[in-house]
């Protein structure tokens, strides 16, 4: 199958990276010093060493993808995000990447890398706790990295297609040349892992102590699930979920009846990590060492005196998410994109880029700081300069990394997959009562009003101008029919604001190379065959 590029793809898979998980606590949440596989000889001895075990599966393993790599390969190669032809960035602007490209394989090694610590932990934990330590405590441990390393086979299986599936590190160090397994493989081996985690992880009642919503719950695995299976056009199965979650009232939607008082703009506050909305996020310190942090607000912050360094405005919005994203009154373009005039009574910035001048609270963006050319500048995941508690904080040693975590999955995105599994399909409407309840709750947050019908286009929409930056709007292409993606793909300006420029696609499906490396070493990956399950 040829790739988005129409490619021939000859690529690899790694040797699986070093294993990069500690078992320590911190008020931080992460503390990843060490590095090495889970340690042996009873040392979790406590359901609290436990519980902490799989703190690293959140934010160190992710580290290589959330850098850079993340939004490359989905908003800007979607055409939510731009960047000029000077920067890697640029290379998925115009389609210039190819299979060396360091974003493809940072994306393919950062999900196997969390795979290998994930199959770590599975096969060495039950081994390696003592008597005091519960059932409970560990079986929650077990679907935690079940959860983990279902959702880093979903991204690879989007991404690239047919990936090889590996369950025990030992024995693929021993014969890393290996076939890959099919779509259809990859998915069930996914679900396995999610019905698992759902079994075994722990309920939670999320409520206002954020730093106890950290890691996944078994209604995280739930809500993922159904995204599964609408990606599978599952639709019986994703709603039965969905309304599983939302009849748990476990999570919520900030801003919606239920916490009037927060709004959309409050999700992408450092202070409100792991809020209520939130069914898994990366976790960030911001503190630390070169792996803790996240790099969002230096990649997106439009000039240098929003940011601890002077790496800013890397990417932007396009003209197409400016033109196109989001219709008049929508709350959310403002808190997705900044236009000139537009004022953030939350962000901090120094008046000069000298050292040590004075950090001013309220920040008006004008369009002299655009960046990348674009007239504008990104909003979401820019938390400007520190300043504690808004911010959290930042390590300027390592570019600038913030203690912002990177949404994965929220609660707006489920009651958007709820609406779509009742609608059944990419045709007709709908005018089911719940699907509109789910539709409307999303919609009138960014202060639009009700509708009394949706269609597929409407949700179509409606989810990219909630999750622009997110990373689901190149898989949300990838859900229709090839020729309509391509279609749309195509008619997007990926100029800057003085030069439009328009993509031909000449591949004949959305999927990415594997990394050249990897299929060097292992000529078999371009190889297909069955899985055989356990």
């Amino acid at each position: 199958m040829k790739n988005i590029k129409g490619l021939k793809i000859n690529l690899i898979l790694m040797l699986i990276i070093t294993l990069a998980i500690s078992s320590s606590c911190s008020e931080d949440f992460i503390d990843v010093p060490a590095e090495g596989a889970p340690t042996m000889g009873n040392y979790y001895d406590s359901d609290e060493k436990v519980d902490n075990a799989t703190n690293g599966l959140y934010g160190l393993v992710w580290f290589n993808l959330n850098s850079s790599a993340f939004y490359g390969i989905t908003d800007v190669l979607s055409g939510n995000m731009y960047a000029g032809p000077y920067n890697e960035f640029g290379k998925f602007t115009d389609l210039s990447f190819t299979s060396s490209q360091t974003f493809i394989k940072d994306a393919w090694r950062s999900c196997f890398g969390a795979i290998a610590n994930s199959n770590a932990y599975l096969n060495n934990l039950p081994q390696s706790v003592g008597p005091n330590v519960s059932d409970e405590a560990l079986n929650n441990a077990l679907g935690e990295c079940r959860f983990i390393r279902a959702f880093a086979y979903f991204f690879l299986v989007r991404t690239y297609g047919n990936v090889p599936i590996i369950e025990n590190n030992a024995e693929y160090s021993q014969n890393f040349v290996i076939p890959s397994n099919p779509v259809a493989d990859v998915y069930k081996f996914i679900e396995n892992d999610l019905l698992f985690a759902i079994e075994n992880l722990r309920t939670k009642n999320r409520g206002s102590n954020y730093a106890d919503n950290a890691h996944v719950s078994s209604g995280s695995a739930k809500a993922y699930l159904a995204k599964v299976y609408l990606y599978q056009k599952r639709y019986a199965e994703a709603r039965a979920l969905a309304e599983e979650v939302i009849n748990s009232g476990e999570f919520k939607l900030l801003g919606g009846e239920t916490l009037p008082n927060m709004s959309f703009a409050d999700l992408f506050l450092q202070k409100n990590n792991n809020n209520e909305e939130s069914i898994f996020a990366w976790q960030w310190t911001g503190a630390g060492t070169y792996f803790d942090g996240s790099f969002t607000n230096t990649l997106f912050a439009p000039e240098n005196r929003l940011v601890e360094t002077t790496y800013s405005g890397q990417i932007a919005p396009s003209q197409d998410l400016i033109e196109n994203g989001f219709v008049a009154g929508d709350r959310r373009r403002k808190e997705t994109f900044m236009l000139p005039g537009d004022y953030y009574p939350n962000l901090s910035y120094a008046e000069t880029l000298e050292l040590n001048a004075p950090i001013l609270l309220g920040y008006t963006f004008e369009e002299e700081y655009e960046a990348q050319n674009s007239g504008a500048g990104f909003k979401k995941y820019v938390i400007g300069k520190e300043n504690l508690p808004i911010t959290g904080k930042f390590n300027p040693q390592f570019n600038g990394e913030s203690s912002m975590n990177t949404y994965m999955m929220r609660y707006a995105e489920l009651l958007l997959i709820h609406a779509e599994a009742i609608l059944g399909g990419q045709s007709g409407t709908t005018s089911d009562p719940a699907a509109l309840k789910s539709f409307n709750a999303v919609h009138n947050r960014a202060g639009l009003p009700s509708v009394t019908e949706i269609s597929f286009e409407d949700i179509f929409k409606e989810r990219r101008a909630e999750l622009a930056g997110e990373g689901d709007y190149y898989f949300d292409l990838g859900r229709l029919p090839f020729s309509q993606a391509k279609t749309i793909l195509e008619s997007q300006n990926r100029g800057d604001q003085d030069t439009e420029n328009y993509i031909t696609i000449t591949g004949t499906s959305l999927l990415l190379p594997y990394p050249e490396e990897d299929l060097i070493k292992n000529p078999k990956l371009t190889e297909v065959e069955p899985y055989t399950f356990n």
